[in-house]
């Protein structure tokens, strides 16, 4: 670790003293402590004796995540192949242009947020800030857990589980996206040695899968049925928990074990059988929570309540594992959050609008089960919506169907509809994911407007072990004790949304298999944030299929329909990891800069 790092993470020293005066009854109002600091006369003792002062230290922790569709203006979290956008400083298009530098600086990136956008704890939003400065909170917490001494054993239980989840987690998105990293495990003191040199992934991933594990040995499975939870019953939505710890171990694992990651230290882009295997198993652990009750796929016709409500209630199901908890409610975050993202002006959005292109819709499969390519599939080009997995509508709005409530908003992407005309919408959809009916300026149903991304939901973990345990022991295959194989889990996604069983010809190899499972986890997790990382993973970005960006022309009438080329992004071997900051690689031989930047 070099001085530029430890100088940043330090920076919030002053602000981390700060005492909560009650046990928050939700995180919603984890913003309301008493800003103290030690000149102040808080002392360490005041802070972390007791449970109740010891958790409104670390409910700081729970400030650090970020939301990957509502962080930021115009910043969201689709930068792969399946939106197109407008705007050129929307952080999808500097994607597309292979601009990561001008990524960081921007006040408004996700990524690295230094000029505005600061938290209650005066530390830049941004995967980079936020999370160096999560990991300095949560080794502060373990330093500090002897001073304890006013606490039940479960007390000291969670407070412990918290600072290894959050110690886990942050390093985790951090080297999800710039790859391996030095583990800082403890507090950093000024006369110590930083030149600490930089871990592969693989064993980075491997300290992060510790910590995970020591977590969900600490954390319950739900904390309502906790004495510190139990207290505030049905408000505890958004805490860490066992089954978090364990599905974000069983997704590091298998990044750990993709083609990209174990090329750097197998020298081949070739899945590792060891790292599957692993992912399987923590995945597996948490589908039997599943089992018991703890969590349960939404029905289908409830799956937005994942994702969106106009209720005003947070959207959360018994499906979301985690995820950050807001209280953006309203027509103004619809119109700065939302409307920056996906929704244009027409509908009260804004101008940078995203939109879905041809390459994800292609991708859901016939109501038969096969793809749309598959001569068995009756795919018809001139309906070329008709007879769709259901996810389709669900999740993305086509030609004639209405957006709300109101005749007024009914799609037009036809060549010459409203919708086509306008220079902001480059594609013929629109996200629908989380854009509920009536949450837009002709029905005005979005006073109690509320949206989430799921940071992780049973629905993922169930795709992670069916890739997992594909990769590992093929599509019959099944981890230690596990009742499922791996055709199992896939087929379980499907049947929520009411698709059949993955087709019988595509089950007998695991390279068969592989295909479909990469598809599903395309279709069931779209808009999510999900599909840049997997095709990097994968080592599968640079090829012409994943750069090219389709879009369909047709007339009002659909007598003709013509598949056209938007957009070719820009994706070289480099751009697989983003670069750290210059000033980060030139202090010390230890820390080199990702290669090609």
């Amino acid at each position: 670790m070099n001085k530029i790092v430890v100088a940043m993470i330090r920076k919030i020293n002053r602000k981390i003293w700060v005492l909560a005066l009650l046990f928050p009854a939700s995180l919603v109002s984890c913003d309301k402590y008493l800003d103290k600091t030690p000149e102040a006369g808080v002392t360490a003792e005041d802070i972390f004796s007791t449970y109740t002062s010891f958790q409104g230290f670390e409910d700081q922790m729970y400030s650090f995540l970020l939301e990957p569709n509502a962080s930021n203006n115009s910043q969201g979290a689709e930068n792969g192949d399946h939106t197109i956008a407008f705007m050129s400083w929307s952080s999808a298009n500097k994607f597309a242009q292979g601009s990561y530098w001008s990524l960081f600086p921007a006040g408004n990136s996700n990524y690295w947020s230094t000029k505005s956008n600061y938290n209650n704890f005066g530390v830049a939003h941004g995967i980079w800030p936020s999370g160096w400065a999560g990991i300095r909170v949560a080794n502060m917490a373990l330093e500090k857990l002897p001073m304890l001494v006013d606490a039940t054993e479960e007390e000291r239980n969670l407070i412990e589980g918290q600072a290894y989840f959050f110690r886990a987690y942050f390093h985790w998105t951090i080297c999800e996206r710039w790859g391996g990293i030095p583990y800082v495990d403890h507090v950093y003191q000024p006369d110590e040695d930083m030149h600490i040199p930089r871990l592969t992934f693989q064993a980075t991933v491997d300290r992060i899968a510790e910590d995970f594990e020591k977590a969900a040995s600490l954390l319950p499975d739900d904390w309502d049925n906790t004495t510190v939870g139990g207290q505030f019953k049905g408000f505890n939505a958004g805490r860490a928990t066992k089954g978090a710890a364990l599905a974000f171990k069983a997704k590091a694992l298998m990044f750990a074990g993709s083609p990209l990651m174990n090329h750097e230290t197998q020298g081949s882009y070739t899945n590792n059988q060891h790292y599957m295997e692993e992912a399987a198993k923590a995945a597996w652990e948490v589908i039997k929570l599943a089992d018991n009750g703890v969590y349960e796929l939404t029905p289908f016709p409830e799956i937005q309540n994942n994702f969106a409500r106009i209720d005003g209630f947070m959207p959360w199901t018994k499906e979301t594992i985690f995820q950050k908890v807001n209280t953006w409610v309203g027509a103004g975050k619809f119109r700065s959050h939302h409307g920056w993202l996906y929704n244009p002006a027409r509908f009260g959005g804004n101008a940078t609008c995203e939109t879905p292109t041809q390459n994800l819709v292609d991708m859901f499969e016939m109501t038969n089960g096969l793809p749309i390519e598959d001569p068995a599939s009756g795919y018809d080009p001139m309906h070329p919506w008709d007879n769709r997995d259901p996810r389709l509508h669900e999740f993305i709005l086509t030609d004639q169907e209405k957006a709300g409530i109101s005749n007024k908003t009914i799609c037009e992407f036809y060549i010459g509809g409203i919708d086509k005309s306008n220079p902001q919408v480059l594609t013929s959809y629109f996200e629908r994911k989380f854009w509920p009916r009536g949450a837009n300026k002709y029905d005005k149903k979005w006073g109690k407007y509320r949206y989430a991304t799921p940071l992780m939901r049973l629905a993922e973990v169930y795709l992670i072990y069916a890739e997992a345990a594909n990769e590992a022991w093929g599509p019959s295959g099944t981890a230690p004790g596990a009742s499922l194989t791996a055709v199992d889990a896939l087929n379980i996604v499907r049947h929520r949304a009411g698709m059949p069983d993955v087709a019988a010809k595509f089950t007998d190899s695991k390279e068969n298999f592989r295909k479909r499972v990469w598809n599903e986890r395309s279709v069931e997790l779209c808009f999510e944030g999900q599909r840049w990382n997997d095709i990097r993973r994968w080592h599968v970005a640079h090829l012409p299929e994943y750069k090219i960006l389709y879009d369909l022309d047709f007339d009002k009438d659909h007598t003709f329909f013509n598949r056209v080329v938007r957009y070719t992004r820009i994706f070289e071997e480099r751009h697989y990891w983003f670069p750290f900051p210059k000033e980060q690689t030139q202090i010390y031989k230890e820390w080199p800069q990702n290669p090609g930047w």
